[in-house]
């Protein structure tokens, strides 16, 4: 009868016990979700290109798309299992991502909303995977950042704006004191005001599409974010390459647990790849390079 009693208290504990393991599993599965895929999306055909294909757009409804990374729920980066350059991973991602269509949900503030269908992609000779898509219920206006899931994450970010005449005039002004080391010229500019977790920033832009004559272009490529402090900008970032390289704003995200996020894509002559760019520690900082295509 003893014996009888143990086995059935075994049994209990051996059936109970099983059930307490998988509830925690669950419960930490629900506490920890998976990394969500970030992708580009641009209605500008040079944007993700590397400047091939300038001046074009896409027809109405129809976007470039290619994916950046992965983002988890803390706001940590991580980089896509295919390595530029050399390869590593890349036919397998191919393999299992790149040739399946997959939807996302644009979280940026231009097209906050359109529904994005990325077509299958071939790998390129250069591991590349830029490809194509559709989208619907939203306006892009030029370009912007996409999710594949999660959209619990995400947050409206304030828009990037256009500094104004006025205001492009002091902006100039304030810049004057870099020449020529960092500058050649306070013309041919893009200025945008940027907002990154209560940081009131400015970019400084010049790519190949912000030059007057494209076909003619001599000066330099300029990226850099600062601030205007007492008649003078502040330098926080500056992009060392101003010969060959021209890096370019795609948008902004910002996350529901505080988290904003500046996204920008590089190219040069052989290469393309994204930058994002966030705040910490009270201090902007770049918290991820890489992706794209590289041979």
């Amino acid at each position: 009868m003893k014996n009888s009693m143990r086995l059935n208290r075994l049994a209990i504990v051996l059936l109970v016990v099983p059930g307490v393991f998988w509830a925690i599993q669950d419960e930490q599965a629900e506490t920890a979700p998976s990394p969500v895929m970030i992708a580009a999306v641009s209605r500008d055909i040079s944007a993700l290109r590397g400047g091939i294909g300038y001046g074009k757009r896409t027809k109405a409804g129809e976007v470039e798309v290619e994916p950046i990374a992965f983002l988890a729920a803390s706001g940590e980066w991580e980089a896509l299992p295919c390595t530029p350059g050399t390869g590593a991973g890349c036919r397998k991602f191919a393999r299992q991502y790149l040739s399946k269509r997959h939807t996302f949900s644009v979280v940026s503030a231009d097209g906050k909303g359109a529904i994005v269908t990325a077509n299958p992609v071939v790998l390129s000779e250069c591991y590349g995977y830029n490809g194509t898509g559709t989208y619907s219920g939203g306006h892009i206006s030029k370009s912007a950042i996409a999710a594949a899931s999660s959209m619990d994450l995400f947050d409206t970010p304030p828009p990037l704006t256009l500094a104004n005449l006025s205001e492009a005039s002091q902006i100039r002004q304030a810049l004057r004191p870099l020449a020529p080391q960092r500058l050649d010229s306070v013309e041919d500019l893009r200025l945008f005001h940027l907002q990154l977790e209560n940081s009131d920033l400015l970019i400084v832009q010049r790519a190949y599409m912000d030059n007057i004559d494209p076909k003619n272009f001599t000066r330099k490529l300029i990226f850099g974010i600062g601030h205007v402090e007492k008649g003078r900008f502040v330098v926080l970032h500056w992009k060392q390459n101003t010969s060959d390289e021209q890096e370019e704003v795609l948008g902004t995200i910002r996350m529901k647990n505080g988290r904003d996020f500046l996204i920008t894509t590089v190219s040069d002559p052989e290469s393309q790849s994204f930058r994002i760019y966030g705040i910490h520690n009270g201090k902007l900082k770049l918290v991820f390079s890489g992706g794209g295509s590289s041979c």
